[in-house]
C-alpha cells in the first residue's frame, strides 16, 4: 500500500517490491512472486505507474502436457483514479492509498502465452493412445485409450 497524499503533483516514488500474485488453477503454482520496479507518478487527477516486472511460473505445454518453467518480463503501464472516478481502463483507489498489486495480477495474466510449447517442435500427444510423442514413437496400431474414447463422438473422421 502506497500512501499517495506524500506524492505532489509531478512528483514520483519509486516502486521496487515483489508481489505475491495468486494465478489460476491451470498453473502448477499457488502464487508467484512477481519483481517490480518503477515508478508511481502524480500526474494531476491519476496516479500513473510505469514499471517493469519479472517472474518464474510454471506452465503446461500446450501440446504435450508436460510441466515447464517459463520466464516472464513484461511492462506496467496503469492509471490509477480516485474510485469515484474510475473507468473499465483505470484502477480505483480509495482514502489515498494505492494497492499495486491489481495491476500487478491483471498485467501478468495479460503476459502469460495463449498457448506454451515446452520446445518450439513438440511432437505432442498421440491422438489415438495418448503417448507423448516426444519420448518416442507410439505402438499403439489404431488402439485407443479408454480415456479418450469419449471423445471420438466429437469427430467424423
Amino acid at each position: 500500500m502506497i500512501d499517495v497524499r506524500k506524492i505532489q503533483t509531478n512528483d514520483s516514488v519509486v516502486i521496487d517490491t515483489t508481489a505475491e500474485i495468486t494465478v489460476p488453477r491451470e498453473f502448477d503454482a499457488d502464487d508467484v512472486a512477481v519483481s517490480v520496479t518503477g515508478r508511481l507518478k502524480n500526474a494531476g487527477e491519476q496516479f500513473v505507474l510505469e514499471a517493469q516486472a519479472y517472474c518464474r511460473l510454471v506452465v503446461r505445454c500446450s501440446r504435450c502436457l508436460m510441466s515447464m518453467d517459463t520466464e516472464l518480463s513484461f511492462h506496467i503501464n496503469e492509471n490509477f483514479v480516485e474510485e469515484e472516478k474510475a473507468t473499465e481502463e483505470d484502477i480505483g483507489f480509495s482514502d489515498y492509498t494505492i494497492d499495486i498489486l491489481s495491476a500487478v495480477q491483471r498485467n501478468l495474466l495479460l503476459n502469460i502465452p495463449m498457448k506454451p510449447l515446452c520446445v518450439a517442435d513438440c511432437a505432442g500427444l498421440c491422438p489415438q493412445c495418448g503417448k507423448n510423442l516426444n519420448e518416442g514413437d507410439c505402438n499403439c496400431e489404431g488402439e485407443i485409450n479408454e480415456q479418450f474414447r469419449e471423445l471420438l463422438q466429437y469427430f467424423s473422421d
